[in-house]
């Protein structure tokens, strides 16, 4: 059993017509600390875990899956936790109270902004539930256009099918600044991940203050909170973000991403035949461009 993927929304996220039965025996040197901690906190016990910790001894992941268990801590140990790692509670705080919708003013600084690298730029609303949109920018600077003339984009989702936070393993995709570095070497798994080879994303390597995010952002975004969700889910050890589609089908014409289907963390893009008239492949569409924006034939040896 995934324990995260089975529990965990009932303490974070979606938790309408769900209902559940805590294992009996659980072995609890064989967990790993986020599940400890959210089965301490499902049995209302979680003293008995604080208890044992040492907080000058807790590591930077254990610090921060702590703070994300804030509400279920004991007051006392909250506090000296917080007042033992004020940093660390700071950026916490911006990253998941202050990361909100950006002004138009921001995004178009960020869009100006040449890196002389190709970059993928993913635009959502507040709202993760809903689709956002996903652009080309050549390494000159420039938007990949349709054949017409018209902004290429595609349609993107990036939330969590257990309705969990950015900070939670299988939580909705962290906002921030990222590296996509080449594709899986097999198009495997074609009922979760669709018949297409999908993208890999990583976060980028922790560098003092930040630098290695804010040499890819104009000057007016270094202070702002939006890019901080990437570095909490690093220092957190979130991984495995992708970029793929999905063979599987919604079956809800009623959900705010009909359609498309979320996934556990991962950007997704949509790959769907409702007939033989009507089919969407945007994952395919996705690693094309990005071929054609690097001057590549588009070939499946070059999606490398």
């Amino acid at each position: 059993m995934n324990y995260l993927k089975t529990f965990l929304p009932y303490l974070f996220g979606n938790k309408k017509g769900k209902s559940y039965t805590l294992p009996l025996d659980l072995e609890w040197d064989k967990l790993n600390f986020e599940e400890r901690l959210m089965f301490h906190a499902l049995q209302n016990n979680l003293k008995i875990l604080t208890d044992s910790l040492v907080i000058s001894e807790l590591t930077t992941p254990q610090i921060y899956h702590l703070l994300t268990f804030k509400d279920y801590l004991p007051i006392a140990f909250l506090n000296d936790l917080i007042s033992s790692n004020t940093n660390e509670y700071n950026l916490f705080q911006k990253a998941t109270t202050k990361s909100s919708v950006l002004s138009k003013t921001s995004v178009q600084e960020i869009i100006n902004h040449k890196t002389n690298k190709l970059s993928l730029i993913a635009i959502f609303k507040n709202d993760r539930t809903l689709p956002g949109r996903i652009f080309v920018r050549r390494a000159d600077g420039s938007f990949v256009h349709k054949s017409n003339g018209d902004l290429w984009s595609i349609k993107v989702l990036g939330t969590s099918s257990r309705g969990l936070p950015f900070n939670h393993s299988n939580g909705r995709t962290p906002t921030g600044v990222y590296t996509v570095d080449s594709v899986m070497p097999l198009a495997n798994k074609p009922d979760d991940f669709g018949k297409h080879r999908r993208l890999i994303v990583n976060f980028l390597t922790k560098s003092p203050n930040e630098e290695n995010i804010k040499q890819l952002l104009p000057g007016s975004q270094h202070g702002s909170p939006w890019w901080l969700p990437s570095v909490i889910g690093r220092e957190m050890g979130r991984s495995l973000l992708r970029i793929h589609g999905t063979g599987r089908l919604n079956k809800n014409p009623f959900s705010s991403y009909f359609p498309m289907i979320p996934s556990s963390g991962c950007l997704t893009t949509t790959e769907v035949k409702f007939t033989d008239l009507l089919q969407i492949n945007d994952q395919r569409q996705l690693l094309d461009t990005i071929m054609t924006a690097l001057n590549l034939v588009n070939t499946f040896e070059n999606e490398l």
